[in-house]
């Protein structure tokens, strides 16, 4: 299990399992939510994710961005530390798709590592050397 929160601990979650794939995503919206040049994210199964601390903070942008094309991403985040936590997209519905850096690992002794890249055609050139391999990354979302 892996425990995770918000940056002022107001919302708390834990994760069962492993996640079906783990991704750094270089899209705008990923990008501007993290404030970094990409964002880390694990994708779980709906069902390994639990909210274990009922908090009015938890609030939902409804994310209509030219990246996610004619989809309304729902980004989830704490009003009070402005922790974004997980997003949930209709493309992967019964999916979660965590904030890795919101993730508690160090309680698990459990490493993190991207196994695939999206929108690379918005990848920083400096970027180049780290990451994933060359067959996994992808132009847009695949």
């Amino acid at each position: 299990m892996v425990r995770g929160s918000c940056l002022c601990g107001a919302i708390k979650y834990t994760l069962e399992g492993t996640p079906s794939t783990t991704v750094l995503c270089h899209c705008i919206s990923c990008k501007k939510q993290s404030g970094s040049s990409f964002k880390a994210n694990s994708i779980y199964n709906i069902s390994q994710f639990n909210i274990t601390s009922s908090s009015t903070t938890l609030k939902v942008y409804k994310d209509a961005s030219p990246d996610a094309g004619d989809v309304v991403v729902e980004r989830y985040f704490c009003v009070e530390c402005g922790s974004n936590l997980y997003i949930k997209n209709p493309k992967f519905p019964g999916a979660v798709i965590v904030a890795t850096g919101t993730m508690e690992f160090e309680d698990v002794g459990t490493g993190w590592r991207p196994e695939r890249e999206y929108y690379c055609k918005r990848r920083g050139e400096w970027l180049e050397e780290r990451g994933t391999g060359v067959t996994r990354r992808f132009q847009g979302m695949s």
